[in-house]
């Protein structure tokens, strides 16, 4: 039978990332194709073939944007974590059977990460003056959620592959998991041990355990 994978970079590249960091190590194209490789010695895909990885992500920031504390320019396209990106997505597109589909980033502004809330809000009660790294630019993906979701029934409803394995922690995809179902695919999650929406599980034919590289 034929396998398609579908990895929501911007999840899959978060998960290996906090699993290699105490490593000191960066997320490579290999880890992709590692994922895929174990996911194969499950008794679900044991003896299926590969059709394609189809990943989907943004290229990183580049632009300059004015810190709204500092007043400072940051010019994001000259940061160690674009060019860690960039390196990561260049090398991966040229993979043989891998199909990168790219979104783009919308800059929303500037934001107080959620993590910081209760000490922003202390510093502003005891009058002291908020940081530059108290804020973070509010950066969003666009197009990603429905290109997956249009290749998902697209594979579906061509009847191009048998098995569809998820690497997402998105419940949005619920839609198309349901439609590539009925159209007599099955379908699958990628489990990092991270826990799992309860919808997912309902709408897939099965979890597939992967260790982390």
């Amino acid at each position: 039978m034929q396998v398609a994978f579908m990895f929501d970079g911007s999840f899959f590249h978060k998960k290996v990332q906090i699993a290699k960091r105490k490593l000191h190590q960066p997320v490579t194209a290999d880890d992709v194709l590692d994922v895929c490789k174990r996911a194969f010695q499950d008794d679900e895909l044991q003896h299926d073939q590969l059709f394609r990885i189809y990943y989907y992500d943004c290229y990183p920031f580049s632009e300059t944007a004015i810190n709204p504390i500092s007043g400072q320019a940051v010019d994001f396209g000259q940061t160690s974590v674009y060019r860690a990106r960039i390196s990561f997505l260049e090398d991966l597109k040229y993979r043989p059977r891998l199909a990168f589909r790219s979104g783009y980033l919308s800059n929303d502004g500037w934001q107080i990460p959620p993590i910081k809330t209760r000490q922003v809000i202390k510093k502003i009660q005891n009058g002291q003056n908020l940081e530059a790294s108290d804020v973070q630019i509010n950066l969003n993906q666009k197009e990603v959620d429905i290109k997956i979701g249009l290749d998902i029934a697209w594979l579906a409803s061509k009847k191009i592959v048998d098995k569809i394995v998820l690497v997402t922690g998105d419940s949005d995809f619920v839609p198309a998991m349901k439609f590539a179902r009925r159209e007599g695919l099955m379908v699958y999650l990628v489990h990092f041990g991270h826990g799992i929406k309860a919808v997912l599980k309902e709408h897939c034919d099965g979890i597939i355990t992967v260790q982390m590289p």
